[in-house]
């Protein structure tokens, strides 16, 4: 190191090293800066010499340039922020630049003689104020990097085209109203940024860039693309469009590889567009209201009076002034209203029905609209009042619910015929059938996507979807896929998409995007209504239990084995059952008894406890208990009657545990025997799940709150009466403050008289408070490795749950333990336009700060291709902040776990087995791998953990 170099040194002495080893070539060049932070770095290349400078915030005249033009190293300069107008005369005396970097500045126009810069590689300018650049720029033949987002072009500048050697162009955030043909010059170009202008076509020169892996032309004005576009459909790797009037038929356009999305256009553009005009009603309200007597008298049929109940769903259809709608007729027996969760969609319109004939019940109606709420988000509501012939004073109370729900009408009917009626009675209800009638007909072409102009092509596969419907139940998805293909649309994701479109509006039953769920049939509505309801409607030897052989018996007819099983998988997805472990019986919990059984309440009163209280009636849904059987089922205590329609006993580890339901009261109470981490581990469990039921089922709401309150219970003495509760976020309010006690209304037990007393926050806040963990790599490890042993006691039910259900499981027994984590965060974008991708789960301490990532993944089998994916992943991709040590997660389901681990071992350099550091158990194994990390002297380590779960018995 010269001289020079030495005194630039102790002149940097406040700044900080960023990269040792920066070569600068154009896919490392500052990859590791983040100019937002505002700090100045230099960097040294592999030599130990600097080679770049960052200044931020600093005035031009405090920067000692004779010192830098002395410094002959220095390859790459940054001015950041510094109130910059105009480039400094002083670069002049840096001619060996290779990049340039003079971001957030006030550069309004250049006046620099660019020749200089011989060897200059890349130019930054984001965010300044220009509109042009001077024609010497196109001097610099070997610039490969042109960076000028965020500033008032409204052209391209033609100086830019002649600049042969260009990589990379980015343009973004400018006023740019079109792209010049001469595009078709910049034949090397890589990756071109025209993100956030005002641009209405592209030029058809635009497919002459063979060399293009990523286009960018995002939130333009775009309306069609060139059909010279299929030119590049080889070479893109990423195309960006959204955001422009594009003919594009649905979201899921976006997930189409570049070539099927350039293809789909160019198609479309070609066809001609239909809108779809065809949605779905559903008529949903309690058992006799007269549903079905509604739709009978809505499609221009007399009114039976002995018309029977519907026992499962029946869906008719008719024509509103042009409109089609599938009106699906529900059954109202309490029994099926879990059920009807499988067929309730967005975009569909809804009729609520009830009898003017029975009291007001206010609870009954919020029941509705919440499930209505739950599943079709801000679907619009019709309120049918029918029976108003018997009770013409009856009158619904729409302001009760029209801030929390979409009523948009309320409407008086009977479904009587007219000319039955007495003749006052029908002079005050007039023609209500025809009323609601004209009330659908304004309201089906304001749902969302009825007038949604879909391809013509995409019409031709719906319709002729339509007619194999009406002669088979069951329809291989190879027909749907081959129809598809024949009629151009083209590409999973589509295909999904329409397959999705047929599902919102009632053609068929599919799921496309759950892998238990895909089979490889589409079914008819119908065929798949009626068996649902077979099964929750048959009573069972043992209440709730169902046999393979007994479910096989009820779906005997028109139900083969493999349709039978997907019915089954149909019910545990809508999480309405489970399979037992020991048996693979189905258990129902809607069908238990209802009856709590008798127990000794007191061992369970003596540690934590835990009322979620809903505090307004009609919160608490009726299948919320039987939701969170099916999810904590795994928790529950063998030892006891396990669970009723309204409760379970749970146990963990030595804690035992007791949920109940009290439905007139609105709450769930939750008891524990123990107060120890077992305790908080399974009050986690109970807290994320039911949270999770609620979350899913008020999707719909903007600021997703809770429906219930979290309330500690105080006891007596004896651990036999809750003399009264204080509320969870109280006593945190009081924490935060410092104080020391809480005032809290308790009952006397002896004498009925309310008291004031004092309770303390730290005592009461302690059976819930998390304990500070130390986070070392350890620490963590010994926590995450016990945690993993302690799920091997559920093997058998795990062997059947996905990654993300494994991962939940761990994630709420770090919680538990102490830890703060968060998950499945999504990064932004890099540099470079690239997703910077997932993290499984996120460490952190109290403060938010990220101490370390867990990335999870679960093999069968050892497939290198997988493991050596998501390591990159969380090597590159994942690790922002300069964790020392993150975590690589298997869960394996292997035969031969020892042959598994030794494999497992090859895929890694510098790669150490610490597992006899962590246990003696053969089910786990503890690795680290250590990565070299620029700048600094310490490694990386990545810390691998495997667990193994095991085979199930028939993979054998």
């Amino acid at each position: 190191m010269d001289n020079e170099e030495l005194e630039m040194l102790e002149n940097l002495g406040e700044f900080k090293t960023l990269v040792e080893g920066c070569e600068f070539t154009r896919d490392k060049r500052f990859i590791h800066i983040d100019y937002r932070d505002h700090k100045e770095y230099y960097t040294l290349d592999s030599s130990g010499r600097i080679n770049g400078l960052v200044y931020s915030r600093r005035k031009v005249s405090e920067i000692d340039w004779n010192l830098i033009s002395r410094c002959s190293t220095i390859k790459s300069f940054c001015l950041r922020d510094c109130n910059l107008t105009s480039m400094p005369d002083e670069l002049s005396l840096m001619p060996g630049l290779v990049y340039l970097s003079l971001p957030y500045n006030d550069i309004s126009s250049i006046d620099f003689d660019f020749s200089i810069f011989k060897e200059m590689e890349g130019l930054d300018f984001t965010s300044n104020n220009l509109s042009s650049l001077p024609e010497s720029i196109i001097h610099l033949k070997r610039l490969e990097d042109l960076t000028i987002n965020e500033n008032n072009f409204d052209t391209i500048p033609t100086s830019i085209f002649k600049l042969k050697s260009l990589v990379l162009l980015s343009m973004s955030f400018n006023n740019l109203m079109d792209i010049n043909a001469e595009i078709s010059n910049l034949s090397n170009l890589f990756f071109l940024n025209f993100n956030d202008n005002k641009i209405e076509s592209l030029p058809d020169e635009i497919g002459a860039l063979s060399n293009l892996n990523f286009l960018l032309i995002e939130n333009n004005k775009i309306k069609s693309i060139p059909n010279n576009m299929s030119m590049l459909d080889e070479s893109l790797d990423i195309l960006g469009l959204v955001n422009n009037p594009l003919p594009i038929p649905d979201d899921s356009f976006h997930e189409l590889t570049p070539k099927e999305q350039i293809q789909t256009l160019i198609s479309i553009q070609k066809s001609k567009l239909k809108a779809l005009k065809e949605a779905k009603i559903l008529v949903v309200g309690d058992e006799r209201v007269g549903k079905t007597s509604i739709i009978n008298r809505l499609l221009g049929n007399l009114h039976n009076e002995n018309e029977a109940s519907t026992q499962g769903i029946d869906i008719s259809k008719l024509n509103f002034n042009g409109y089609e709608a599938h009106i699906w007729d529900f059954a109202g027996q309490e029994l099926t209203h879990q059920t009807h969760q499988f067929f309730l969609t967005e975009r569909s319109l809804y009729l609520y029905v009830v009898d003017a004939q029975k009291e007001d019940n206010q609870a009954r109606d919020i029941h509705w609209f919440n499930t209505i709420k739950s599943y079709s988000k801000n679907s619009p509501i019709i309120v049918v009042v029918n029976h108003s012939d018997k009770n013409v004073n009856y009158q619904f109370d729409i302001q009760r619910y029209h801030d929390d729900f979409e009523i948009v009408d309320v409407i008086k009917t009977s479904a009587c015929n007219l000319n039955s009626l007495p003749e006052q009675i029908r002079y005050n209800l007039g023609d209500s059938i025809s009323t609601l009638h004209a009330s659908i007909e304004r309201q089906l072409p304001n749902l969302p996507g009825i007038n949604k102009k879909l391809p013509e092509n995409w019409h031709e596969v719906k319709n002729a979807m339509s007619k194999y419907k009406e002669t088979q139940n069951v329809i291989d998805k190879s027909v749907f896929e081959n129809l598809c293909n024949k009629e151009k649309v083209l590409g999973a994701p589509l295909q999904s998409a329409l397959l999705k479109i047929l599902n919102s509006i009632g053609t068929v039953i599919a799921y496309p995007n759950d892998f238990r769920l895909k089979l490889n049939q589409i079914l008819k509505p119908e065929w798949v209504t009626n068996a649902v309801y077979k099964i929750v409607r048959t009573p069972s030897e043992t209440p709730g239990l169902y046999s393979e052989e007994k479910i096989s018996d009820i779906l005997k007819d028109g139900y083969s084995h493999a349709h039978q099983q997907w019915l089954i998988d149909l019910l545990i997805k809508f999480e309405l059952g489970f399979r037992l472990a020991e048996t693979s019986d189905l258990l129902i919990p809607m069908r238990l008894p209802s009856v709590m059984p008798e127990f000794d309440r007191r061992q369970y009163n003596q540690g934590l406890n835990l009322r979620f209280n809903y505090h307004r009636i009609g919160l608490l849904k009726q299948n919320v208990l039987p939701q969170l059987i099916v999810r904590m089922h795994t928790y529950v205590d063998e030892n006891t009657s396990k669970y009723w329609r309204h409760g379970l006993f749970l146990k963990h580890e030595d804690c035992l545990g007791v949920v109940i339901a009290d439905e007139p009261n609105q709450s769930i109470e939750v008891f524990l025997s123990e107060r120890n981490e077992n305790a908080r581990v399974l009050l986690q469990w109970v807290r994320s799940n039911l949270e999770k039921i609620e979350h899913a089922q008020i999707k719909s709401k903007e600021n997703e709150a809770l429906p219930y309150l979290e309330e500690v219970a105080i006891f007596d003495d004896d651990c036999e009466v809750t003399t009264g509760y204080v509320s969870y976020q109280k006593l945190i309010r009081a924490n935060k403050r410092g104080k020391e006690t809480v005032d809290v209304e308790i009952e006397c037990t002896e004498t009925g008289e309310i008291l004031d007393i004092e309770a303390s926050v730290s005592k009461l806040l302690g059976l819930y408070n998390k304990k500070v963990n130390n986070f070392t790599i350890s620490e963590v490890t010994a926590v995450i490795s016990k945690i993993l042993l302690r799920l091997t006691d559920f093997k058998s039910k795990i062997l059947n749950e996905t990654e993300d259900e494994i991962s939940d499981r761990l994630r709420e027994s770090l919680i538990a333990t102490g830890y703060y984590v968060k998950d499945q965060s999504r990064g932004g974008l890099s540099g470079s336009g690239r997703g910077v991708g997932e993290r499984d789960l996120i460490l952190t301490n109290e403060y938010g700060q990220q101490g370390a990532l867990i990335e999870a993944l679960t093999l069968t089998s050892l497939v290198k291709k997988t493991l050596v994916s998501h390591y990159k992943k969380l090597i590159h991709n994942y690790n922002t902040q300069g964790n020392a040590f993150d975590f690589l997660i298997t869960y394996a389901k292997v035969k031969n776990f020892g042959y598994f681990w030794n494999k497992y071992m090859t895929n890694f350099t510098n790669f150490d087995d610490v597992s006899d550091d962590f246990t003696n158990k053969h089910a786990l194994k503890v690795g680290h791998s250590h990565i070299d990390v620029e700048g600094i002297d310490e490694k990386r380590i990545i810390v691998h953990i495997v667990i193994n779960f095991g085979i199930a018995h028939g993979d054998e």
